[in-house]
């Protein structure tokens, strides 16, 4: 017989209820199979990551997971958009799954940063072949690790590159023959994902990103123009990652990832064709082209459209939103 963690829960949105991985990337090499409502890990080393939303401010992450026998993985917070599953590991934090490794590279770890409380871990952990849950509780910079219901770390981040309270979460596979799996993925946000924002969203030359005269047809064009005020300038950065003007969603054409490609108006259909992720940077990516918001060509003049392009951080790319 094992424990579990069997207390209540309330307030958490589910991220994947095992049916579909909507709002999920893959990063890098491998991936994740679902069956029967299980991801399981195959391959690697990459990372399956949740790209719909950027998480900030303080929640508590819970999820099921289950090692077949002497298997790594681990679950990633903090960390920016990306299509390379290493800037996870450079730019965030790894909460390991691999009971056999050294002590800060062990369940219940943040890799790298600080060791589990090995004997409450250990007392804690289900054997092989059985699940358990994580819960990681973020408040401000501190990281407090729940294992079936039992705390086995407590870890405040004082890295100035890496932040708790900002980034995207995700699952990682790290190799053939280390399978893992997954089930039951779900949040609770404590007051701190901030509220929607409006305003001008201002690019290269002081120009704000502009609607083509006011229309609200799917396709109309995105450009830069002079600032004026208007409706057609007047943007909506929501929580889910979407950017609005007159009711319709900042679109990347056909879902497309080729360079040069169309950044229009579209009716809001909750694809990965709408979200976009501010960077530190000042850049706006599209996590699921991992390509950036860019105001094209080299003069950019009023009516220079906007379209898609892999990320450079130059003039033409950074925006301010409001």
């Amino acid at each position: 017989m094992t424990e579990a963690d069997c207390r209540p829960e309330t307030g958490y949105t589910s991220l994947f209820n095992g049916s579909s991985t909507t709002g999920w990337s893959q990063a890098g090499p491998g991936g994740f199979t679902l069956t029967d409502g299980t991801l399981t890990s195959q391959g690697g080393l990459g990372m399956l990551w949740y790209s719909a939303t950027e998480f900030t401010g303080d929640y508590s992450l819970k999820l099921d997971w289950k090692a077949a026998g002497d298997d790594n993985s681990g679950v990633f917070i903090g960390f920016p958009a990306s299509d390379d599953p290493w800037s996870a590991v450079n730019n965030g934090y790894e909460i390991q799954i691999d009971a056999t490794d050294a002590a800060d590279r062990t369940t219940g770890a943040v890799y790298g940063f600080k060791s589990a409380d090995v004997a409450a871990r250990d007392v804690a952990l289900n054997p092989p072949g059985e699940w358990n849950t994580y819960e990681l509780r973020v408040t401000g910079e501190r990281l407090e690790i729940f294992l079936n219901g039992s705390k086995i770390n407590d870890f405040t981040s004082t890295d100035p590159v890496r932040s708790l309270r900002q980034g995207h979460i995700g699952l990682q596979n790290h190799g053939t023959g280390d399978d893992v799996s997954f089930r039951n993925i779900r949040i609770k946000q404590n007051g701190g994902q901030p509220a929607p924002r409006t305003g001008e969203v201002k690019g290269v030359n002081g120009k704000c990103l502009d609607v083509d005269d006011s229309q609200t047809a799917d396709g109309t064009k995105v450009q830069l123009w002079t600032c004026n005020g208007t409706g057609a300038q007047k943007w909506t950065v929501g929580t889910d990652g979407t950017v609005k003007a007159l009711g319709k969603c900042l679109d990347v054409s056909g879902g497309g990832s080729a360079d040069g490609t169309k950044v229009q108006l579209w009716t809001c259909n909750g694809t990965g064709a709408q979200k976009w992720t501010p960077q530190s940077d000042g850049t706006v990516r599209n996590p699921q082209s991992a390509k950036c918001l860019d105001a094209s060509g080299g003069v950019w003049n009023d009516g220079t459209p906007v379209h898609l392009w892999t990320c450079h951080t130059g003039a033409n790319q950074k925006w301010n939103l409001p």
